[in-house]
């Protein structure tokens, strides 16, 4: 129902979109999304509204907006959503799975949990729904200090999901399937080594050991021109070992 990976969105139970298009309505929306169940308090909601000199009316129009948000969202109720005033605040109660972002948490934690325990075959289809939750960053249109840090750290998950699943793929033997996703991860974040690990690996299993040695040299020239460094002492041991044999080689 609710859907932040992207862009802001609500939909009722039977797919119809619940409109909410004044900005600063959608950011208040956005941090009770974010902290479901917890009590945002006026002055949280103003900080977040209006981070340098808010106005005179900003509890008066914070608590206007809430009511336009109750309104908007009264057609949730009967599936368990209800904007509540408490105290001094607000709390969104949501049911479990309505909301994208916990959706998305969910299955990657238990797809790290379960890579965890050795089980790569139950890994990989947690952290493949997860994947197919993303849309991308976290309400990109909105611009307040809890998105932006969610966004931030998010994010961050996303690529450990992405790394995570690559691993647990490879734990099974599905070179070729990983090898594409890996490429497509280390050109967009080139300074990812563990990526960079798993290509090397990947390839190396496969016989590609040309193509591994390429990969190690592009990393090296990245790091070298952009940061001034070498690889991780893992990866030079990783190339060192493709150089002597080109033998399987094992995650550290």
């Amino acid at each position: 129902m609710f859907t932040l990976l992207g862009r802001l969105a609500v939909v009722d139970g039977g797919g119809r979109a619940i409109m909410v298009r004044a900005a600063k309505q959608q950011a208040v929306l956005a941090v009770l999304i974010l902290r479901p169940g917890e009590v945002v308090t006026i002055d949280r909601l103003i900080s977040e509204l209006w981070q340098d000199e808010p106005p005179a009316t900003a509890k008066a129009s914070v608590q206007t907006y809430v009511y336009r948000l109750r309104r908007a969202l009264s057609p949730l109720a009967a599936d368990g959503v209800d904007l509540a005033t408490v105290g001094n605040g607000y709390t969104l109660i949501v049911p479990d799975g309505v909301v994208d972002v916990r959706v998305f948490e969910t299955a990657v934690a238990k797809g790290a949990d379960a890579l965890t325990e050795g089980e790569a075959g139950s890994a990989v289809k947690p952290l493949r729904e997860a994947l197919a939750v993303w849309r991308g960053p976290v309400a990109p249109e909105i611009d307040v200090e809890l998105v932006r840090d969610e966004r931030r750290r998010l994010d961050e998950v996303h690529l450990t999901a992405r790394e995570l699943c690559a691993e647990a793929e490879l734990r099974l033997g599905h070179h070729n399937r990983v090898i594409p996703e890996l490429e497509r991860l280390v050109e967009a974040h080139p300074f990812r080594e563990a990526s960079w690990a798993m290509l090397l690996q990947a390839l190396a299993d496969r016989g590609r050991r040309a193509e591994a040695l390429a990969a190690y040299r592009r990393l090296r020239d990245i790091l070298n021109s952009e940061l001034g460094i070498e690889p991780a002492d893992a990866l030079r041991r990783r190339h060192q070992e493709i150089l002597r044999s080109g033998s399987v080689l094992v995650m550290e």
